[in-house]
């Protein structure tokens, strides 16, 4: 396993991370199975979060809490106060069963005005730093779904680590995000490397993510048959001309425009976003079948475009979205 430092936190993290998204579907039982296969095959550092419920975080306690010393581990708020954020450390602070948590973040900061109040007197960030100084965290975090937003986290100085998306097909954080990160010294996380078990290749997109320049990325793994296998990705030492091919394989991916800034609202509740990043993917390696049914219910919903324009008068880039969600529709 190959270890690295999370920014300038001296947090030295597997590249390879357990993600807990979808944790609560699973019994303790296979937690308990998973997460020590992840610690038993090198994997040090373990990321959950309040949005996820109490029984998630307590899944985590009950698989792992007795190893606490062999693992770094994380949680996050959706809460925007100081004084809610401090309620939900001690609350995943109890859970948890630990007396500290190595990084903290807030989660879900996905508009510019979020982050101003978090940021702000008062604001979640506040809490967050007051709890650091207490020593019941290490470092303090921001999550979210806009790389532009997260930028300007790293810009206020008071981020030490990020946690966004990033994978083939969502690669905008290459443009700015995680090089501005690597110049600050803010730790990288990436979430969904293959988008909630949709991407194949898995081993490719995995890989992908990998050897792009981040510190770590959380993988949802919930069975020892997942666990080897993106063990097994993590531990490849990839040439730099292997490297090299699979920046290129994705830079070649079709591009139809789109950067997933959410500006694209539909009144019949389209995903455009999805449908236009997922669609050139899926064309050209398939879907998992988690993704194919999705992409499949997606397209279905495509067929509600009656033409409006409202999708077009909002998109930022100017780009012509419908003729697009119609040929989806028509397949």
């Amino acid at each position: 396993m190959r270890y690295q430092e999370l920014g300038k936190t001296g947090m030295q993290v597997s590249i390879l991370a357990c993600g807990s998204n979808a944790l609560r579907g699973y019994s303790y039982d296979e937690a308990k199975i998973a997460y020590n296969r992840a610690l038993d095959s090198g994997i040090n550092f373990v990321e959950t979060g309040r949005p996820y419920g109490d029984e998630t975080e307590d899944r985590i306690a009950a698989a792992v809490s007795h190893r606490r010393s062999e693992y770094y581990l994380a949680s996050k708020t959706v809460k925007k106060t100081a004084e809610e954020a401090k309620q939900e450390i001690d609350t995943s602070l109890r859970i948890l069963r630990t007396d500290y948590l190595d990084l903290y973040s807030i989660a879900a900061v996905d508009k510019q005005e979020d982050l101003e109040i978090v940021m702000g007197p008062g604001g979640a960030m506040e809490g967050l730093e007051q709890a650091k100084v207490q020593g019941i965290i290490g470092h303090v975090g921001m999550t979210g779904h806009r790389p532009e937003v997260l930028a300007n986290a790293v810009r206020t100085g008071r981020v030490e680590a990020v946690l966004f998306v990033f994978n083939m097909v969502y690669r905008e954080p290459l443009n700015e995000l995680i090089p501005l990160a690597k110049e600050r010294g803010v730790g990288t996380m990436v979430m969904r490397p293959i988008s909630h078990a949709e991407l194949k290749p898995v081993s490719k997109s995995l890989a992908y993510v990998l050897t792009s320049g981040i510190d770590t990325s959380l993988c949802g793994m919930y069975s020892i048959a997942e666990v080897d296998e993106n063990v097994a990705v993590a531990n490849t030492a990839f040439t730099l001309e292997e490297i090299q091919a699979l920046q290129e394989e994705a830079r070649t991916l079709p591009n139809n425009g789109c950067c997933n800034c959410g500006g694209c609202s539909c009144p019949y509740g389209i995903d455009i976003p999805y449908l236009l990043k997922m669609t050139p993917y899926r064309d050209r390696y398939g879907l998992l079948p988690t993704g194919e049914k999705h992409w499949q219910t997606q397209a279905e919903n495509a067929k509600k475009c009656d033409e409006c324009g409202k999708c077009e008068e909002d998109c930022p880039y100017d780009l012509s979205i419908i003729p697009v969600i119609k040929e989806i529709a028509s397949r």
